[in-house]
């Protein structure tokens, strides 16, 4: 459904209360007016905010609304905006950017405005969580709600002080704080990993504990709940366990195995969880709940306040909305990512993807000349030519390359050929990916109108169906090619929170909820703890729970010794939550993305045929690792520790 909701009793419209009020006190980190102006029009103090039931509710909704949009959009997507979970991709092994997003890790500068902006995104929640717990003992109001939105702000400041960490605290820690704090009052410097960790696991345990937190809100509302902080304690213990090299995985897995206790499980179908249709499902522990722009919104600001911007910043350049066309696709999807998705042997076998097993030599052809293989059909079954625009397109790109390459060109079969590639692989691809030769319900010139494109390459130009060029126009039943918003290379787009056809009103404000957590995240931390403590079987078992919903065996091979079960415990996370935001934390805490994003240069290709730049030079720095406290807080408050490997 289009309408959200954190209403208790049914699934209604809440932005009329977080984006009609500014509800917190503002410190040095939120670069913001003083909002503790009572003159200013249409502004609550922190202090009247819990004067009553009434108030405190909207406090307490923005919290919630605190958890949009962490990432400012820096060099990620051609505009100056934030951008929502997804977003995380471009940082991580599974994602990447046209855009120069990775100069501000390489170049050591702690002055950049992306750690600025994600380090007051957390503090922003921080601070509003603060609010609430010291403001809403003092609210008249019904004591078992009050126990309950209390257990929700100690749930919401574990879940920012856990990113903060685990970004910018690492081996040195972050400023704790359990009060509401302004520019004069931020002074603290960093208390001890160790220290930070105890006081998140502190919050989530007085949050569990509280008899009036409900066990799920499944259906219900997007709050969280006591499975919520379940989940979020048990991977604070593993993160932990991990960073500090402490042994708390026991600990972890008794967490994980409370969140089915509290009536969380996989949704069914694996495509259709990512639908509006299907919000509130039973395996979305904790989401960003979006709305599409309304009619009583200001239509003229079509910036994602109410709304996710993923249809605009990471859909094919001919999906669209209603209202508007031609979307962007800066956040792509990695060539690296594509090759973790299995192949499908038999109902109980499964292996690597290799790319010699589809086509022999593949690995050894230079990556320029590896475009061979992906270029369009010039001819019919017949052999005759489909069209003379198609043929020039093609035999400018088979010019480019050696003569010994270009002669593996199969006129009339190159298409067949590299779609067995993507064929008989873990469903989740074709669910989560576009790639090359798939089709895609796309829009017309106008958003008055649909059609099924295929991902053909190359493409005559940016062309929608009804273009005087496009393949549908000048070939009598072929369907017109889908490209990217740079025709002239090939890409993996993002399916998944894409939408086809004229399904959304307004691009740049998509309804499709996203997840921050879900029960498929559960069962593979789990499978993790376990590994860690060598229960190999156990790990094994939970996997296969995630698996057997996409039809895919789990076999005993790669549970044989810890080392094979924690790489494909790993490899399956990178498969489950593709497009997701959640691989570039994980590789963090693994300490993997050094080998994952920057030393396998075939992999970090920017176009699947890297037939021309081979995209962004990452040189790797050891400080990665530990994001820098940023440099505006550091001249701010001299008491903060400035960061080891980045300049000030």
């Amino acid at each position: 459904m289009a309408i959200h909701i954190f209403n208790y009793s049914n699934r209604t419209l809440m932005k009329k209360y977080i984006y009609s009020v500014i509800i917190f006190a503002c410190a040095s980190f939120f670069s913001c007016e003083d909002i503790l102006d009572r003159s200013s029009p249409g502004k609550i103090d922190s202090g009247s905010m819990w004067s009553s039931e009434n108030l405190a509710e909207q406090g307490v909704n923005g919290m919630y609304q605190a958890l949009r949009m962490p990432v400012w959009s820096g060099s990620l997507v051609g505009a100056n905006t934030n951008l929502g979970y997804y977003a995380w991709e471009a940082f991580g092994m599974t994602g990447q950017t046209n855009k120069s997003a990775y100069g501000l890790f390489s170049d050591g500068n702690a002055g950049n405005t992306q750690f600025s902006s994600v380090w007051k995104w957390c503090f922003t929640g921080i601070n509003r969580a603060n609010d609430a717990i010291n403001g809403l003992p003092n609210t008249p109001m019904d004591e078992a709600k009050k126990e309950q939105w209390m257990a929700e702000a100690k749930t919401l400041r574990a879940f920012f002080y856990m990113r903060l960490v685990e970004l910018y605290g690492r081996g040195i820690g972050v400023p704790l704080y359990d009060e509401v704090v302004t520019s004069s009052t931020a002074t603290k410097g960093q208390s001890s990993e160790a220290e930070v960790w105890d006081s998140i696991i502190q919050s989530l345990t007085d949050a569990i504990d509280t008899p009036n937190f409900p066990n799920n809100t499944i259906g219900k509302s997007g709050r969280v709940s006591k499975g919520v902080a379940y989940a979020l304690r048990g991977k604070a213990y593993l993160m932990r366990s991990m960073s500090l090299n402490e042994n708390h995985y026991a600990l972890a897995v008794a967490d994980f195995e409370k969140v089915e206790a509290m009536g969380y499980s996989l949704f069914g179908n694996y495509a259709d969880m990512f639908k509006v249709s299907n919000e509130g499902n039973s395996e979305m522990l904790m989401v960003v709940q979006n709305i599409a722009l309304q009619a009583w919104a200001d239509a003229s600001n079509l910036e994602p306040q109410y709304g996710s911007s993923v249809q605009k910043y990471c859909a094919p350049y001919q999906a669209g909305s209603k209202d508007s066309r031609g979307c962007w696709n800066d956040i792509q999807i990695s060539p690296a990512a594509v090759d973790y998705f299995e192949v499908l042997v038999d109902d109980s076998t499964v292996k690597p993807f290799n790319w010699n097993d589809f086509i022999p030599g593949y690995n050894e052809t230079g990556y320029a000349d590896r475009m061979v293989y992906f270029l369009r059909n010039t001819k019919n079954s017949a052999g005759v030519d489909l069209h003379a625009n198609i043929t020039r397109e093609v035999n400018l790109k088979l010019g480019a390359i050696s003569s010994a390459n270009s002669a593996k060109y199969l006129p009339s079969g190159n298409e067949e050929r590299i779609k067995t590639v993507y064929a008989n692989r873990d469903p989740r691809l074709a669910a989560s990916i576009v790639t090359p030769y798939s089709s895609f319900v796309g829009v017309n010139s106008g958003s008055t109108g649909v059609d099924e494109y295929i991902y053909r390459w190359p493409a005559l130009g940016m062309i929608y169906f009804d273009g005087a060029n496009a393949e549908s126009t000048l070939v009598p039943g072929m369907k017109s090619t889908l490209t990217s918003n740079n025709s002239s290379v090939l890409i993996y787009m993002f399916r998944k929170f894409v939408t086809e056809g004229l399904e959304l009103d307004y691009r740049n404000t998509s309804p499709v909820d996203e997840p921050i957590l879900r029960f498929a995240d559960v069962l593979l931390m789990k499978a993790e703890a376990l590994v860690e403590l060598n229960k190999l079987s156990d790990a094994k078992s939970a996997v296969a729970q995630v698996r057997s919903r996409v039809g895919m065996p789990t076999m005993d091979k790669y549970f044989a010794s810890q080392s094979d079960a924690r790489n494909y415990v790993r490899d399956e996370r990178r498969r489950e939550f593709v497009g997701e935001g959640v691989n570039f934390f994980d590789e963090m805490r693994w300490k993997t993305i050094k080998e994952t994003k920057f030393e396998y240069a075939s992999r970090t290709a920017l176009q699947v045929t890297g037939a021309s730049a081979v995209g962004p030079t990452y040189v790797w720095r050891d400080s990665w690792y530990t994001w820098p406290v940023p440099k505006e807080e550091a001249e701010k408050n001299s008491n903060l520790k400035r960061t080891p490997g980045w300049t000030y």
